[in-house]
């Protein structure tokens, strides 16, 4: 893919932790286009590549069509893998080079009203996504969770987007985090929601749509990554084994040119999952008899020890049969 040439056209501080990075054309020519949802990828020297989503709060179209800068937001993460220290250190003048917009996380068509969901960082796409619905004329709500009060970044662009129609709840200060399965049950049937935070956070997400009984497409997420990991995980070629499901006690033959999470879907399982390539976590089940062969990149050590999950996009068998906790 071409790269872009940029360079840093400003740094501002979001909050204590939370920078917002602009990057423009040494020229200031326009940018290539993108839609709400959309990230860049950065090759940070001695880390690898780093994705981060772009951040536009402005309504008027050509601001994201015909783009003169590009501006994300990143928190640093101080036992993270460098990515955010890296970013945090640039300034003003600073050139580097990028990969043009990409898009995984694209806003559908509405229905009724779009329920958008942001954990911490990963506000920063659905920001995006609350300019593209407000200059559509599409109605919404902003939920924002973060940990304390002083962790939230663009309130003042939120409240002009989403007015009163925007709910900020700081843990501390409930005394626990937001409860999903709740707000769920209050949402009517087409409303769609998109969610973006932290695994805990996507997976209170993900369970309370599959007891509400959502079809698959009702709920869209992506992870916010606080350590990037490798682009490319180990093949799935090793020897066939079994799987067997919990809750059926249906068995299913997983072969060497299949993944687990390939099968379940086949069969019209369809167990949650984002990345397939072992990064994200969100298909993680929990393993009741079996040993995996763990290839996923998230695992810790004392993590594949136990044997207790398993990363179905991925990782396999090393015993003739897993039974999984689905």
């Amino acid at each position: 893919m071409t790269k872009l040439d940029v360079i840093v056209k400003s740094v501002s501080a979001e909050t204590a932790l939370i920078r917002r990075v602009v990057f423009a054309r040494a020229d200031d020519a326009p940018l290539p286009g993108y839609a709400a949802g959309a990230h860049i990828t950065l090759d940070v020297p001695s880390v690898g590549a780093r994705k981060y989503s772009l951040v536009s709060a402005d309504t008027t179209p050509s601001a994201t069509a015909q783009p003169s800068t590009y501006a994300t937001a990143v928190r640093l993460e101080i036992n993270g893998g460098g990515g955010s220290r890296y970013i945090h250190a640039l300034k003003a003048g600073d050139r580097l080079s990028i990969e043009p917009p990409q898009n995984n996380f694209a806003l559908k068509p509405p229905i009724g009203r779009t329920i958008l969901v942001a954990g911490g960082i990963g506000v920063t796409p659905l920001i995006s996504m609350a300019a593209e619905l407000r200059a559509s004329g599409h109605p919404l709500q902003f939920v924002y969770a973060a940990r304390t009060d002083t962790e939230f970044a663009f309130k003042p662009e939120l409240f002009a987007l989403a007015g009163d129609q925007i709910i900020l709840h700081a843990d501390d200060s409930a005394g626990r985090v937001f409860d999903m399965a709740s707000f769920f049950t209050t949402l009517a049937a087409d409303e769609r929601v998109y969610m973006c935070g932290p695994k805990p956070m996507l997976k209170a997400g993900m369970d309370a749509a599959r007891k509400l009984g959502w079809p698959r497409d009702r709920l869209a997420f992506e992870l916010f990554y606080s350590v990037a990991a490798p682009a490319t995980p180990q093949p799935v070629t090793d020897g066939s084994f079994d799987v067997v499901l919990k809750s059926s006690g249906k068995s299913f033959r997983v072969p060497p040119d299949k993944s687990i999470l390939d099968v379940l879907i086949a069969a019209g399982v369809d167990p949650m999952h984002d990345c397939k390539r072992g990064e994200c976590g969100v298909c993680q089940v929990g393993v009741l008899e079996g040993t995996p062969d763990h290839k996923d990149v998230i695992l810790s050590a004392n993590e594949r020890a136990t044997n207790k999950v398993i990363q179905i996009c991925i990782s396999r068998s090393k015993s003739p049969r897993l039974v999984l906790d689905l």
